[in-house]
């Protein structure tokens, strides 16, 4: 008989570990097994094992008896350096080991755990890799070159290779780029793919002698796989590497513990890296791969920035414009030269804001205070909240002065599809943003008409760059101002790397339309000078105290607006002499009848994890939603 610990992979068990005994099962630390926990059966990942014997005075003095694990569903199923960089990320993330886990391990995966196979991977002749963090800043065609020489490398030493992408689209779409040679060396898992797929792939990659290369999200990283020599976080500036359920942890994070917990090499790639990755280069934390870090992006089209502020030839208090003249001749020639072009939109619907004409309140939603926006369907108008999705007519007065002198503000990408269709009806112009296409299917059908149809024009919003899978001559930022209202420390940074990605898809000319010339942001990302960007951003944040100068913890809070007004206070007690703390109302501050604060702790970056805030953080009860490390602090 042996004692073993685990750690429950349910919801809503509130202990980090439990014990059971097993009989003759042959459990190893890393295994599956299901055990009972009150009346149901649950999940559960062993992480030790221990002989009756040494805990004997343990066991005597539990108030409850015992109990025996149930089954054992899968042997060996990670590796015990992947339980520790889990144990390590829920103690920066500031939550359990059982629900990062939970994150970390693939439902389909946990539901048919495979044990890993008694292979040598050829241990014995394998070469060895320093364990370190490299930095990679270049071009796309340059970092996927710098891939296939790295996987030819590490095969050569008998070392198997995991590319991370943050979305499963672009796990699936790049295999074509990289597998020539090594196809059935190279496999795929992400989400997206059925259950019986993941878990064929799963089993194949694990079974396979040969040094693999593994393209996957980051919930497959725990395949127990020994002879991983380097792990390559694509595209590191993604936001979506960022989870958006418990414990929000970060994949970029866990994967920077599995890699030392591993001893193994982590790159960081991109094409622009986020100044916090940068800043730890520059201050020797991270190493260079390979050459220098690029810090200008060569590009052989050519950008114009259009002042949408003054017409020319035009007064200044001219008509307000929606298409600029330079925008108007590139859709003229569109057709005559069988070109394509590309329009950006940051926002979708007409509109994204009214306000009335009176008094100048917004309009906002009723159910939640984020602004309404204006759409148009079959002729009829009417408002919509993309943030809780209510819908109602446009027949309505100012809530607060009663006027019916409603007027809107900002340009939606149905608003632009209008104006263009107006202007020039016999250009095929197709939609692409979460309006047009509610499914990947939808979406994927939408970009291929589009590049099949000479002289066409491709309308979108951020949703659609992920889409332009090949290149196209023209693009044209149509409406982005809206997105510097954001008040968001990484928005700069955001609108950056959206503007690089859509300049690095365009052969010829980039046009960006803006109210808002000053915005130094838009000339660094249209000439590729990453390097002002960089330090010019790198100043900003070190007046805020921003990272990376600084650890930002946030926590959310909902309820009637008098009980969250009195929390508040209390956390302002309970968190005294924890840092700087600022208490604030969330940018929507009311949804669903729920008013929501937010609490912002600053630590410098080397005071955490500290254990008496993270002790403190932990006492919070389950209501209070804690986030280290925030995408955004709205």
């Amino acid at each position: 008989m042996r004692v073993i610990d685990i750690l429950p992979l349910s919801r809503g068990i509130f202990r980090e570990s439990l014990s059971y005994f097993t009989g003759d099962e042959k459990v190893l630390i890393g295994s599956i097994v299901s055990v009972p926990v009150r009346k149901r059966q649950i999940l559960g990942l062993v992480t030790n094992i221990r002989d009756p014997r040494e805990t004997k005075v343990e066991i005597k003095s539990n108030e409850f008896s015992l109990r025996k694990m149930a089954k054992l569903k899968g042997n060996a199923f990670v590796l015990p350096e992947f339980i520790q960089a889990a144990e390590d990320t829920a103690c920066y993330f500031a939550s359990g080991v059982g629900v990062t886990l939970a994150n970390f391990l693939p439902k389909a995966i946990l539901e048919s755990p495979t044990p890993a196979p008694k292979i040598s991977f050829k241990n014995d002749k394998r070469g060895k890799v320093i364990s370190e963090v490299l930095v990679l800043q270049a071009g796309d065609e340059e970092r996927f070159s710098e891939y296939k020489s790295l996987i030819r490398e590490r095969f050569a030493r008998n070392l198997s290779v995991y590319l991370c992408f943050p979305t499963t689209q672009e796990a699936e779409e790049v295999i074509t780029t990289l597998d020539r040679g090594i196809k059935e060396y190279s496999f795929v898992l992400h989400t997206g793919l059925s259950k019986g797929k993941i878990i064929a792939t799963w089993k194949a990659a694990l079974s396979e002698p040969h040094p693999v290369l593994i393209i996957g999200t980051g919930a497959f990283l725990s395949i127990p796989r020994s002879d991983i020599g380097t792990i390559i976080i694509e595209r590191e500036a993604s936001r979506f590497y960022k989870l958006n359920t418990r414990p929000y942890a970060d994949v970029r994070v866990f994967a920077l513990f599995l890699a030392k917990r591993r001893g193994i090499e982590l790159v960081m790639a991109d094409s622009a890296l986020r100044v916090e990755t940068l800043y730890k280069a520059e201050n020797g934390e991270y190493a260079e791969f390979g050459s220098t870090l690029k810090f200008r992006s060569l590009w052989g089209g050519t950008y114009k920035i259009v002042d949408m502020r003054r017409t020319p030839g035009k007064d200044v208090r001219a008509k307000f414009e929606i298409v600029s003249t330079d925008l108007k001749e590139i859709i003229r020639a569109l057709k005559s030269n069988n070109e394509k072009l590309f329009i950006f939109s940051a926002r979708r619907g007409l509109s994204p804001l009214t306000v009335c004409g009176d008094c100048g309140t917004v309009v906002n939603c009723t159910r939640c205070s984020a602004p309404i926006t204006l759409h148009r369907e079959s002729g009829s108008t009417f408002f919509l909240c993309h943030h809780c999705g209510e819908r109602r007519s446009t027949e309505e007065r100012c809530r607060v002065c009663g006027s019916w002198k409603l007027e809107t503000l900002g340009i939606g990408a149905e608003l632009v599809e209008e104006t263009i269709k107006k202007e020039f009806g016999d250009v095929p112009i197709f939609r692409l943003d979460k309006d047009t296409a509610k499914t990947r299917r939808k979406a994927d059908d939408i970009a291929q008409r589009f590049y099949k149809t000479p002289g066409s024009i491709l309308l979108g919003t951020e949703f659609a760059v992920s889409y332009l899978r090949e290149k196209i001559q023209n693009s044209a930022i149509v409406s982005i101002d809206s997105l510097f209202s954001l008040p968001d420390f990484r928005i700069n940074e955001r609108i950056f790397s959206l503007l690089l990605a859509i300049r690095s898809k365009t052969e010829k000319r980039l046009i960006i339309q803006t109210r808002n010339i000053e915005a130094s942001v838009l000339g660094h990302a249209a000439a590729g000078t990453l390097g002002d960007f960089y330090r010019e951003e790198l100043r900003l944040r070190k007046v805020f105290n921003y990272p990376p100068f600084s650890v930002l913890i946030k926590i959310s809070f909902a309820g009637k607006r008098e009980a969250v007004e009195k929390e508040a206070v209390s956390l302002e007690k309970f968190f005294e002499g924890s840092g700087e703390l600022e208490i604030f109302p969330a940018f929507v501050s009311m949804v669903k009848g729920k008013y929501i604060m937010n609490a912002l702790i600053k630590l410098p970056r080397s005071a955490w994890p500290d254990e008496k805030l993270l002790e403190k953080l932990k006492q919070l009860p389950p209501y209070f939603k804690i986030e280290v490390d925030p995408e955004n602090i709205l």
